[in-house]
């Protein structure tokens, strides 16, 4: 996410007020600029309802199930680790009246539709069920540019839209790192628009781009006909979620200029990890703005079979980055918490007490068994260096939530954009045969 000069916000300002005095006709200065939801139409309604269950999720985090009533092979699938199984089933939450259903994938139809098992909270059998997915476009940077651990931000991305909806027909668009006046950033919305008109179902576009302005003008929004593609993607019937954008600079009026400017398109927040509260780096802070929140603070683990980074139970990504194998892969400590840490010291200094003293009673019984000193030496110094080990170990990572993270993380509206796009088109294919 760029940040705009306090400069380039001027000239945005300036330009938009002289679009708005010489372009927009009265008609259009008369409607009123955005539609969009304010908590009363059937989608804010859900968006809220979202919201708390968000909040919810990020107090509880991380959460673990238990399965007593489900079946041996289900069993399987709900718990294995490896891709396969873990993008192979979700749980879902229904926002109506909150009960909780694991959904495991079965086949794949002729007709384009997807055969899913539905199961309940304690992994007993409910029914079988056919459901349609929805059409989701990610609109990101696939370069190496803004990579993590070597893996480009658009990638990671996708990787929670993924595993947050593993049923849905999910396209990406490269736009490298155009900035949104660019010609490269609007071109793939004209694109789409033509697509629209042509009879394709886009449902969903998740963008986690744009740039931070430092303005909360409300009055700049569908000004600027440079983002016109983009209002008139989203009049067509698609919604278009953007990232809320980060700030560290914590400035009350910092908002993402794609929000700012571009008419009827949905924000989206970051919640904390554990207090559920909207993150820090959060922007875009007004519901005119941003409408959505989902968790945005994730931490990096690892897994038998690869590399866990959105939180939910299996592996979401393998990675062969050195910098990870280094920091993540090889550190036992990466995950576990401060309690647990320092019982483990405090274990192998104890065990070390101990053995000094054996060895200083050998000394004392008069006659000396080198063999057994020896041998008890030896213990000590395994200690210790296993002791440094766990230090070093210590040192490396930070101390967060009460438990030893690696030092890179997965922070930013960039990712709860797309954990919240996901959830909004798994409501609409689940909604049908559950709701």
């Amino acid at each position: 996410m760029k940040v705009c000069s306090e400069k380039l916000t001027g000239i945005v300002l300036k330009k938009a007020e002289e679009i708005g005095k010489k372009i927009i006709t009265s008609q259009q200065a008369e409607r009123q600029i955005t539609e969009l939801p304010r908590f009363s139409p059937p989608e804010m309604i859900m968006a809220r309802a979202q919201n708390r269950i968000a909040i919810h999720q990020a107090r509880t985090a991380p959460r673990t199930f238990k399965f007593p009533k489900a079946t041996p092979q289900d069993l399987e699938r709900l718990t294995s680790n490896t891709i396969e199984a873990s993008y192979s089933r979700v749980t879902w939450i229904n926002p109506q009246d909150n009960k909780i259903y694991h959904i495991l994938k079965e086949t794949e139809l002729e007709n384009g539709n997807i055969s899913i098992r539905i199961l309940r909270e304690d992994g007993s059998f409910l029914k079988n069920a056919e459901i349609t997915p929805k059409k989701i476009i990610v609109i990101d940077d696939f370069s190496k540019t803004c990579a993590k651990y070597g893996i480009p931000h658009g990638e990671i991305v996708t990787t929670f839209l993924r595993r947050n909806n593993p049923f849905a027909n999910i396209e990406t668009i490269d736009t490298g790192t155009a900035f949104p006046f660019d010609e490269k950033f609007i071109k793939p919305f004209e694109e789409i628009l033509e697509r629209i008109k042509n009879g394709e179902k886009i449902d969903y576009i998740s963008c986690s781009k744009g740039a931070i302005c430092y303005t909360n003008a409300k009055n700049l929004r569908g000004m600027l006909p440079h983002f016109k593609p983009i209002t008139e993607v989203a009049e067509s019937g698609t919604r278009i979620l953007f990232a809320a954008g980060n700030d560290t600079t914590k400035a009350l009026n910092a908002t993402n200029q794609i929000l700012l400017n571009a008419d009827k398109v949905e924000g989206v927040g970051s919640l904390s990890f554990k207090t559920g509260k909207i993150s820090d780096f959060s922007a875009s802070k007004n519901s005119f703005f941003t409408q959505h929140y989902e968790i945005g603070e994730h931490y990096v683990r690892p897994t038998e079979y690869g590399a866990n980074i959105t939180g939910i139970p299996g592996t979401d990504i393998v990675i062969t980055n050195p910098q990870y194998q280094r920091e993540i892969e090889h550190n036992f400590l990466v995950g576990k918490s401060k309690e647990r840490v320092d019982n483990l010291v405090k274990k192998i200094e104890a065990e070390i007490y101990e053995t000094q003293k054996k060895k200083m009673n050998l000394f004392r019984a008069g006659r000396i068994d080198f063999k057994a000193a020896q041998k008890l030496e030896d213990r000590i110094t395994f200690l210790e260096k296993r002791k440094s080990k766990v230090l070093n170990y210590k040192n490396s990572l930070t101390l967060e939530n009460d438990s030893y993270e690696a030092q890179e993380k997965f922070f930013g509206t960039s990712f709860s954009t797309p954990i919240r796009t996901a959830k909004l088109a798994l409501n609409d294919m689940l909604l049908k045969v559950l709701g």
